[in-house]
């Protein structure tokens, strides 16, 4: 993902410099102090994510986003600003930007954003001419935790980040073909009952897709699809990395 920054706070723009060379993934295609540069280099290399401050010495940063997005250009953009204001953030949540950091911050949180930035990305670069329903909900839809490893924490009541990590790792060896309830209760060695838990969860968070229809004598019956293999990839390590 080609990353542009616009800083013009020296001390700043180093510590976003020093913390995308900490992501894999990233390109950074240049710096730029102020909005002139920033537009000049915009008009000559292709951006896929631009680090921006709103306040630049005489120019605000949020008029380059209003050129973006007039110029429907195909940017997610990250405010790395002092303005906390809500006259700020109301436009920026309404010119759409992708997140919104208020200095100072921590590695965690800028890793954090620049992780769903590049989910994102990757997920447009892999959608077909024309999607299916399900890329787009996987795309739109997901919760933001989907993208992330489960700590304990996060899982509802009675369930266990390990027993996730095995039914993560049977969904992901179908290798993308519909699945189961009963086929992973078999390969997990878990009830059925429980796998069905599992599984709701796992529909819940955007990783997985489930299909209802009535099997024979009217029985009910559950199929299910992978809408984001990276994220169950992760559920599966993490169990394996936790055992």
């Amino acid at each position: 993902m080609r990353v542009l920054v616009v800083e013009d706070d020296p001390m700043v723009m180093r510590l976003n410099v020093e913390f995308l060379n900490r992501i894999d993934g990233i390109d950074l295609v240049a710096q730029c102090e102020d909005l002139p540069a920033a537009r000049d280099m915009l008009a000559k290399e292709p951006v896929d994510l631009l680090l921006l401050d709103v306040y630049l010495r005489e120019h605000n940063g949020l008029s380059l986003v209003r050129d973006l997005r007039r110029q429907a250009r195909d940017i997610q953009i990250v405010l790395i600003t002092a303005a906390s204001e809500m006259e700020t953030v109301r436009e920026a949540k309404h010119l759409g930007v992708s997140d919104y950091l208020v200095k100072p911050f921590k590695f965690e949180r800028f890793k954090d954003a620049l992780s769903r930035c590049l989910d994102t990305h990757r997920r447009l670069s892999r959608l077909p001419a024309r999607a299916h329903q399900r890329d787009l909900d996987a795309l739109f839809r997901r919760e933001a935790a989907a993208s992330q490893p489960a700590r304990p924490g996060d899982l509802p009541k009675g369930l266990t980040a390990n027993s996730l990590a095995q039914v993560a790792r049977a969904a992901a060896e179908q290798e993308g073909a519909a699945f189961t309830t009963e086929g992973l209760s078999e390969n997990t060695g878990m009830s059925r009952v429980s796998v069905r838990k599992y599984l709701k969860h796992l529909v819940d968070r955007g990783v997985l897709e489930e299909s209802f229809h009535y099997g024979q004598i009217g029985r009910p019956s559950f199929t299910y699809r992978c809408l984001d293999g990276d994220a169950l990839t992760q559920l599966a390590e993490t169990g394996s990395a936790g055992a």
